[in-house]
């Protein structure tokens, strides 16, 4: 079996190996994957912590045999936190996006030999028994962020690229796709019922779930749709008020933690 590490900061997963297929995911630098099939321009990769699928361009990671990989997991485990870090080198250095998860040798390095990288700026500081007092302030910091399909970073995002990054800072992981995540979790039966951090999922006309987004409290809702926003929910589903119409239909509710 061979691995893979992405060693730059954010790059397109893509349906099928070409530059116009659809970018189904990113892949953020120090994430692992299984390598699963080798073409001249491209990789088909399954991303270890997810099970996700999809190829990514050669030049964008590096290969690494299990004790590389064994070497690379002894360092202490971080997440870049909201005010993002840089990596560097004598002759160069990167910008890192919030969420990305780093694990760092005795010197903050990242060693990835030949690659030796050293990490400059925020930790994330939560932990999971903080979900309930901060997730609404870490969600609300996403605002106005502009919506990109397949994106997982501040720079642009997807509704569950969104949950799924804001949970991530509290040690919860969640699985890709809205449908994915709301497989997980235990259902809130009533809207009365629900707290913040709760996720509401939404689906269309073919009854597919095709939607999520992160409860502020029972009837607030912050999610990502053209662009990170804050609206109302009922029972019927989002209601926008700048459209003056309801944009998604409530299918269920779901609770992690």
């Amino acid at each position: 079996m061979k691995y893979g590490i992405c060693t730059l900061a954010l790059v397109p997963l893509r349906l099928e190996q070409a530059h116009r297929s659809e970018m189904v995911s990113q892949v953020l630098f120090g994430e692992l994957f299984e390598i699963l099939d080798e073409q001249a321009d491209w990789t088909s990769i399954r991303l270890l912590e997810t099970d996700y699928l999809g190829w990514i361009q050669n030049g964008q990671f590096q290969e690494l045999n299990d004790l590389d990989m064994q070497h690379y997991l002894t360092g202490t485990p971080i997440i870049v936190g909201r005010e993002g870090g840089i990596l560097f080198t004598d002759t160069a250095q990167f910008q890192l996006c919030h969420g990305t998860k780093l694990y760092l040798d005795a010197e903050n390095t990242v060693n990835l030999s030949p690659l030796r990288l050293t990490y400059q700026g925020s930790i994330n500081p939560f932990t999971r028994n903080q979900f309930e007092t901060e997730v609404s302030r870490l969600a609300l910091s996403y605002k106005d962020t502009p919506y990109l399909w397949g994106g997982r970073s501040q720079w642009g995002i997807d509704c569950s690229g969104f949950s799924q990054l804001i949970y991530s800072c509290f040690d919860l992981s969640l699985p890709r796709d809205a449908y994915q995540q709301a497989e997980k979790g235990e259902t809130v039966d009533f809207i009365s019922e629900i707290k913040v951090g709760d996720l509401a999922f939404f689906d269309n006309a073919e009854g597919r779930i095709t939607h999520v987004g992160i409860m502020l409290d029972r009837d607030t809702i912050i999610h990502a749709s053209a662009k990170v926003g804050v609206d109302r929910m009922d029972t019927e589903g989002i209601f926008n008020a700048e459209q003056n119409r309801y944009t998604h239909k409530l299918r269920i509710v779901k609770r992690y933690v």
